[in-house]
Order: C-alpha cells, then structure tokens, then sequence
C-alpha cells in the first residue's frame, strides 16, 4: 500500500523550505544594511572580529582594548580565521559572515536527519537563529561544527571529525566537550592522536603571519582574559541558583556537577550501540555547554535550541515534549532550558521512558510533523 499523505505532506515540506530560506534572506540583507548604516553597538562584536586580524598580523595584543569596543575572546588562530572578513568592505564582509552562520547551521541539521525531519528542526531553531543572526555572532557556527563533528564520526569519517571539533575549539573553547563523542566509536587511541595531530596544527596556524615569540605572547594573554572571564556567571545555571538561592559559589563545582550529570548516563554501555541514544546525547551535549557556560548571553542559545530541536524531532511527540519546547523558547535562557535538559537526562538514564510522565497526555501533537502520516512498521515477532 502506498503513502498517499508522502506527496502532500512534500509539497507542504517545500513551501516552509522556502518559506524558512525566503525570510532568512530577508533579514541577512536587513541586518547588513542595519549595521552599515547606524552607529554600533559597543558590544556587538563584528567589528572585533574584522580587527583581529589586522592586530595579529600587525603584532598586536589581540585582548587589548581598542576603541569602544568589546574585548576579542576568541583564540589567535580564529583571529587568523577571519582574515576574509577583515579584508572585504564592511557590508559584504558582514553578509558574508552571517551567512555563514545561519547556512551552516541549515546544512548540519540537513546532514544530521532526512530532510522531512530536518525542516521541523530549522522551524524549531529559527527563533534563536534570527536573534543570533543580529548579534552577528559565531554561535550559529558552533552549534554546526558540533553537529557535523558527531555526523562525521558516526559515518567512521574520524579525520573530518576530529578537524571539526578542532576547529570549533578554535573557535571557543567548550566545543571541546564534542570529544565525549568519541565514547561511542573504536579506535580511541587512533582518534587521541588524530585530534592531538589537528589541535597542534591549528594551534601553530597562526606563525603564517606572525612570529613564535609574539604567537606565544598572544596565547598568554588569551589564557589571563579567559582567567577573569571565568568569574562572570551569565546567562547560566550559576546565575539561576544566585537569583534563586542567593548562593555565591564559584562556577567550577557547578560546572564539575554538570559534567558528572552529563557523563552519567555514558555508564550504560549496553545503549552506546543505539543510535537514538547517541543522537539524544548530542542533544543533551548541546544544552549543556550553554546553560553551564559562564559567558553565556541571549544568542549563545541558538546552540541549546539546536539540541532541543533534535530532541524534539527523534521522539515521540506528545503535548509535553511540546511543552517543553516552547518553554526552551521563552526566552528565560537557562530557566528555560534546564527543564528540557532534565528530561533529556532521565530518558538516557532509562528513567523516563517519555516526558509525559510529567504532564498528562490528553493528544497527540501532530502539527509541525508528518508523525501520524508514517508507515507503522510492526516489530518482528521472535
């Protein structure tokens, strides 16, 4: 029998393409000529981004502060990154940029699910897309890069894994946390020294422009301005228990417990082999390095949503899984995202079999999904 819903629900699935693609377009142009025409921001960080360049080619301390803007957080070799953005005019060189962004963003999710799948997901990270898209941030590429790293390494591809999340770390540094996916693949000793191989030479990149003694010069101060960034809270859990508890710890004890929470459900090696049980991990990875992030602010959250978004599309849905969804899109930051994150955690523990446990299920959630229009294959009888 065939599927006589399939070519209605494509058609249907290729007009929010459009749709989606149509509107983002629309607002990369407005955001260039926003930004090309009124003053900016001094904590918009485009422009720091074009300067890093000039200052690491030129000898100068990359986290030093220029003019009214923003310090450069970002590693030398991401400063080395952005040479094609530095070298272009302005307005071409921030279209250029955000582009990027959203469309890498689109093609990991587009290589991550089948494409039905993957237009409910973009529908789902698109607020958090377009609010990263105005900031001009790298967090749309972040999310990306962690996305491809673990579709790389579940098709054995380790050397284009292991680049990527390099890369990413290049970048910032809590990409790095892509490296728990190793977990689930053999040759671990193999893949240790692939990353170690690519890590070296992303570090050592930037001696194309500069020489060894300044390059080490600009990693030390990197290290000292990551030192006093880390008593910042963010839009973070820490921030969430100083508002609600009053509390005045440190963020690594909170962040440690995070990462013990996070690695928890890793324990239960039986599962590794299940596919929905790594993609449900590189969801909870995805929340996690936002909501323990002590720099976190409103569009680093395009990163979480990109976790809930796979979540949300590899489960069953149901009235509280949307819920939760639309919660994480609230815009409460951490609030708003720890709720889902706790989900996720107990459906890799085995503890919740489904979030309806916790709100009662009353219907099926069939809208933004084709759920109820796919085949029911029957489990083989043994």
């Amino acid at each position: 029998m065939h599927d006589t819903h399939a070519p209605t629900w494509e058609r249907y699935e290729d007009r929010v393409r459009a749709v989606l693609f149509g509107i983002t377009g629309v607002l990369l142009i407005a955001v260039m000529i926003q930004r090309s025409m009124l003053p900016h921001h001094p904590h918009w960080t485009f422009p720091v981004f074009r300067a890093s360049f000039r200052h690491l080619v030129h000898q100068q301390n990359l986290y030093a502060q220029y003019a009214e803007h923003d310090l450069f957080k970002y590693s030398p070799t991401a400063a080395l990154l952005f040479a094609p953005v530095s070298l272009l005019p302005f307005a071409p060189a921030l279209l250029l940029w955000d582009t990027l962004n959203a469309a890498a963003l689109i093609y990991a999710l587009d290589r991550l699910f089948p494409r039905r799948d993957s237009t409910l997901a973009l529908l789902l990270v698109f607020p958090e897309l377009f609010a990263s898209m105005q900031a001009s941030q790298s967090n749309s590429l972040v999310a990306a890069i962690i996305v491809l790293a673990f579709v790389a390494l579940e098709r054995g591809e380790q050397w284009r894994g292991y680049l990527v999340i390099a890369l990413g770390a290049a970048i910032k540094i809590f990409p790095l946390a892509a490296l728990s996916l190793a977990i689930f693949h053999p040759r671990r000793a193999r893949a240790a020294c692939i990353f170690a191989a690519c890590a070296a030479a992303l570090v050592l990149l930037p001696l194309t422009v500069t020489t060894p003694s300044m390059l080490l010069a600009q990693y030390q101060w990197w290290h000292a301005i990551e030192g006093v960034d880390a008593l910042a809270l963010g839009a973070s859990v820490m921030r969430v228990l100083h508002q609600s508890l009053g509390v005045e710890w440190p963020n690594w004890p909170v962040q440690l417990a995070g990462v013990f929470v996070l690695l928890l459900p890793l324990l239960h090696r039986a599962r590794w082999t299940d596919t929905h049980f790594r993609r449900g991990y590189l969801a909870s990875l995805l929340v996690f390095v936002v909501i323990f992030n002590h720099q976190a602010e409103r569009p680093s959250f395009v990163i979480a949503a990109a976790g809930v978004a796979i979540w949300f599309v590899q489960s069953p849905r149901d009235a509280a899984r949307l819920a939760l969804v639309l919660l994480s899109l609230a815009g409460l930051r951490a609030w708003g995202y720890l709720p889902v994150w706790a989900v996720m955690q107990g459906e890799l523990h085995g503890v919740l079999a489904s979030s309806s446990a916790l709100i009662p299920r009353r219907v099926g959630i069939y809208f933004f999904t084709a759920e109820a229009q796919r085949p029911q294959v029957k489990a083989p009888v043994k």
